[in-house]
């Protein structure tokens, strides 16, 4: 995600960008410029605003220094951080999915009991088809 997108998703939770900035303790002109790409936060400032939106602090420090990072070799290793976070995150997806409980737990005698009763179902029907008459019908 970029920069951009954090900032937005703090000042929705903030109500306004100059509330956002007193609670990061910068002023709202400073990040109007780390929106426009011109600047990236301090790596405090991220980690307060990456507490702020719950959201993954390294994600955040790195997007922050995507903003005005030049050196290709630096932005491939920035741009790393949201492929880990992403396979994590996706592992403990898949983690969890595999893990769940049953929402219901099955009852052994429950289940013979049931078939017992198809059987006998099928077998009065099953005589009643043949034509062979029972003493119990």
């Amino acid at each position: 995600m970029e920069m951009k997108n954090y900032i937005e998703l703090a000042e929705k939770k903030a109500g306004t960008q100059i509330e956002l900035a007193n609670m990061l303790g910068i002023t709202a002109s400073y990040i109007r410029m780390v929106k426009a790409g011109k600047k990236g936060f301090p790596i405090e400032t991220c980690i307060v605003l990456a507490d702020y939106i719950n959201g993954d602090r390294l994600e955040v420090i790195a997007a922050s220094n995507l903003v005005t990072e030049k050196d290709v070799k630096k932005r491939k290793i920035l741009e790393s951080c949201f492929r880990k976070v992403a396979s994590v995150a996706a592992a403990a997806v898949v983690t969890s999915i595999l893990t769940l409980t049953p929402q219901y737990t099955v009852n052994a005698q429950e289940l013979k009991n049931q078939f017992t009763e198809i059987q006998i179902i099928r077998n009065i029907k099953g005589v009643k088809n043949s034509g062979e008459r029972r003493i119990d019908d």
